[in-house]
Order: C-alpha cells, then structure tokens, then sequence
C-alpha cells in the first residue's frame, strides 16, 4: 500500500514538473493582433498589434505558415527581443489562433461591373505626375459560379521584356490600381525582399541600378501580380 502511494506522489510531482516547465518555456502573451500579409517565401507574417502596431513575425520552428491566413486573429509568444525598426521584427516561439478557427477578412471585394471575367484592371505606377503601366503577371479570381488560375512568367522574366523605366536616388513612386486593394511590394534579387510603402507610395533606392519591382494586389475574392523595372541614374 505504501509503495503504491509513493509511486503516485512521484506520478502527480512529475506532472506539477512539466506543466510547470511547459508555462515556463510558453510564458504569457507577448503580442495579440491581426495577420495583415502572410508573406511565404520569407516564412513570416505581418501582424498588427495594438500595442507595437505593425511587426514581421517569423514563424516558430514547428510552425507552418500554411496554417494561416490574412485577417486571422492571433496571440503570440516571442522568443527574444523585438527589433525596432518598422516595421519591427521578432521571432515567435508559439502563435495560436486568439478564436479558434474564427478568421475576420481585412480585405476588400472586387466588384465585378460587366460579365468579363476575368476582369480587366487598370494598373500604373505614377512617377513625377507620369503615368506607366505595369505588366501583368500571376493571377486567380473567383465568383459565385467559377473560378479561374492563371500562370505567367516570373517578374524576372516579365523585366527582359518591359521597357525600363528611368528615375532618379529617392524618387517616389505611386501604385495606382482600381477598386482600393491591399498591396505588397517586393524588390527581386534583393536582401529585403519586401519593400515597405506608405499611402500607396514606394521610395526607390539611391544607389545606380536596375531594379525589379512587383506588386501583388489582393481582393477576398481575386489576386492579380504586376511587375515593373526602374532604373536609378
């Protein structure tokens, strides 16, 4: 009898152990917000926290960013600092949906005028009050009777062909594309792939040279890539 009541003491303090070392690794809730982009090659997502307003979150090692999507609510546990640049930059150590499986869209719909569809959208970027049009890439739309994919060359490949389009060091550029969607700029063959913009509005770098840029348009229902190429004189 005694023997069995050592062994289930030894049973409930191993338990009291790992919970307690599980709450100690996990810690409380560093961050709380919604997913703004979800950007998969960089295997990391945009969150907006209240507190700390825009921040990178890598993703956690066992984490996969599959699992999420744009306008989730999530709590999220940092593993270290924050870098405060902006947008800030952390690592997480857990993320975990803040209602379950409940999602809340961030994203406008595309509003479909005529029985064309796909549709046909005006895309420019504006430099120095000129207007040029970008090159349409990837795309995929869906409405309430189909759906539709299609495949294009790269941005790298889409650049041999669009004819380059000089500025000077610090330029701005604006993204003009109809019916207001949510945007991601990102400068290929570059370190910082994801370029952060304002108001619509990119910076182009100081430094001479060519650079590609592409533009990926999001509506809840559609997703269109634009490319276009600068050159800084």
């Amino acid at each position: 009898m005694k023997k069995h009541l050592i062994l289930l003491l030894i049973l409930c303090f191993t338990l009291v152990g790992c919970k307690q070392k599980e709450d100690a690794v996990k810690g409380g809730i560093d961050k709380k917000g919604f997913i703004t982009k979800i950007y998969s090659k960089g295997n990391r997502i945009l969150v907006d926290d209240v507190d700390t307003g825009l921040i990178w979150m890598a993703m956690p090692d066992n984490g996969e960013i599959e699992n999420y999507e744009e306008g989730q609510e999530v709590v999220i546990w940092i593993n270290g600092g924050i870098d405060e640049s902006y947008p800030a930059k952390a690592k997480a150590l857990n993320i975990e949906n803040s209602n379950g499986n409940q999602s809340q869209s961030s994203l406008p719909k595309f509003i479909f005028k005529n029985e064309k569809f796909p549709p046909s959208i005006n895309c420019f970027v504006k430099i120095n009050d000129i207007r040029y049009e970008m090159t349409k890439g990837n795309s995929k739309w869906k409405n309430e009777n189909e759906s539709v994919q299609t495949d294009a060359a790269s941005p790298t490949q889409i650049a041999e062909s669009f004819k380059v389009i000089a500025v000077e060091p610090n330029n701005k550029i604006t993204i003009e594309i109809e019916q207001n969607p949510n945007l991601s700029v990102y400068l290929w063959d570059s370190e910082e792939d994801e370029v952060t913009f304002e108001k619509k509005q990119i910076t182009v770098p100081t430094n001479q040279g060519r650079y590609i840029y592409e533009v990926v348009a999001k509506w809840s229902n559609g997703e269109v890539s634009y490319t276009f190429v600068v050159e800084v004189k």
